[in-house]
């Protein structure tokens, strides 16, 4: 692991270091591996296998993230590759929509609960960016009828 100094997050992206760990254990009398982040810091982590990632925020995303920020368990998601040694973290997000499309491709993916210091960093991002309105892209000209509607429908 490049063992480099620590740095300071920007509006937009914070460098993390992410290290996992295996947990082995007996379920229904058979032996069962599971992951768990074990740690993750904003300095560089001494273990060996930690990983620096870089949590990065954008703006078409904005309404996700306030989802995720507004929820009762606000997370952090690790996406993670599957190689003979076990998982390495790969990606990390704050978005559930992200999370979710690694999920369905097949990859796993672990979640922690959102360290305040991050929820604070996301809403000073909500603030600089303004709140994503939640109806752009649907909206339509006034006075002209949708598409699928009969004209004298649409008229008073």
């Amino acid at each position: 692991m490049n063992r480099e100094t620590p740095s300071q997050p920007s509006l937009n992206a914070w460098p993390l270091w992410v290290r996992l760990e295996k947990k082995v254990g007996i379920s229904r009398g058979w032996e069962s591996i599971t992951w768990e982040v074990a740690e993750i810091s904003h300095l560089p982590l001494e273990h060996p296998e930690s990983v620096r990632l870089e949590l990065q925020l954008f703006k078409d995303l904005r309404s996700a993230y306030r989802f995720n920020l507004s929820s009762q368990n606000p997370k952090l998601f690790v996406v993670c590759q599957e190689t003979e040694q076990g998982l390495v973290p790969h990606q990390i997000s704050s978005c559930q929509d992200v999370a979710a499309d690694y999920m369905d491709a097949g990859q796993p993916v672990l979640d922690i609960p959102l360290p305040a210091p991050i929820h604070a960093w996301m809403e000073a991002f909500m603030a600089h960016h303004g709140e994503e309105d939640p109806r752009a892209g649907k909206r339509r000209m006034r006075g002209k009828p949708k598409a699928d509607q009969n004209p004298q429908e649409t008229s008073s």
